[in-house]
């Protein structure tokens, strides 16, 4: 089923090309230079601005996740300062990858997938905050790809629910902030860094349970969907 106001041969033409929604740009850090890629929230195409402006961090989860070219940054980045091999490289990886493009523009077309209930979209949410062990220290935060949420699903949908909850969570005032109330009873020992492997394991799986039970995640990812519902290619359930 497609129930969109994007005609499905809008990018057959040469104007508007399927690599016109990505960009990169080269920022200049205490002297060194580094790659970033992104999704275009203002391609050329006028007819999808709106979407593109709307939808830019789920589109952003699914390139970071699910483009071959993303992963690629680093050999990318190599070629700094030759902005054109880049988009050359860029573009053609784009073009090659066409398994990605058929799952972004189920997206963009809003060819519709199955629904998703509440308690699942908390359920998937909970897995984006993200407590493990960054070196010596026990690290917690809000992370679009070093996660569970990828591994969590093998169905076709999940790409587009967990695209959602990931941009929902972002729509939040301070989802930080919520973290650190729902974590505040074990910071102080998240602080030592003396827990062992088995006892991080525990505590990542109950920072889970407590974000799928809150009710400001909950409250945030029915707000976002009454926002977003006319981009989205699955219906809430609520």
């Amino acid at each position: 089923m497609v129930a969109s106001g994007i005609p499905n041969n809008c990018f057959a033409q040469e104007a508007n090309p399927f690599t016109d929604l990505f960009t990169f740009h080269v920022d200049r850090v205490l002297g060194k230079r580094y790659l970033t890629m992104e999704t275009d929230s203002t391609p050329r195409d006028p007819a999808l601005n709106e979407r593109c402006t709307a939808m830019f961090n789920s589109n952003e989860y699914l390139f970071c996740n699910y483009a071959d070219v993303y992963a690629q940054g680093t050999k990318l980045e190599k070629m700094i300062p030759d902005t054109s091999a880049i988009r050359a490289r860029f573009n053609a990886e784009l073009k090659a990858d066409t398994a990605f493009q058929r799952l972004f523009m189920r997206s963009v077309r809003r060819e519709m997938v199955e629904p998703l209930h509440i308690d699942s979209a908390l359920r998937i949410a909970s897995h984006f905050f993200y407590l493990h062990r960054d070196g010596e220290v026990q690290s917690i935060h809000i992370c679009i790809g070093i996660n569970e949420v990828k591994e969590m699903s093998s169905s076709l949908s999940h790409p587009y629910h967990a695209a959602f909850c990931y941009m929902a969570i972002w729509a939040m005032d301070d989802p930080m902030e919520l973290l650190m109330q729902n974590i505040a009873p074990f910071r102080p020992e998240l602080k030592k860094n003396n827990l062992t492997d088995e006892q991080l394991a525990a505590r990542e799986l109950e920072v889970y349970d407590l974000m799928a039970r809150s009710p400001e995640l909950r409250k945030a990812l029915l707000d976002e969907y009454d926002r977003k519902s006319k981009y989205l290619n699955f219906e809430l359930i609520k």
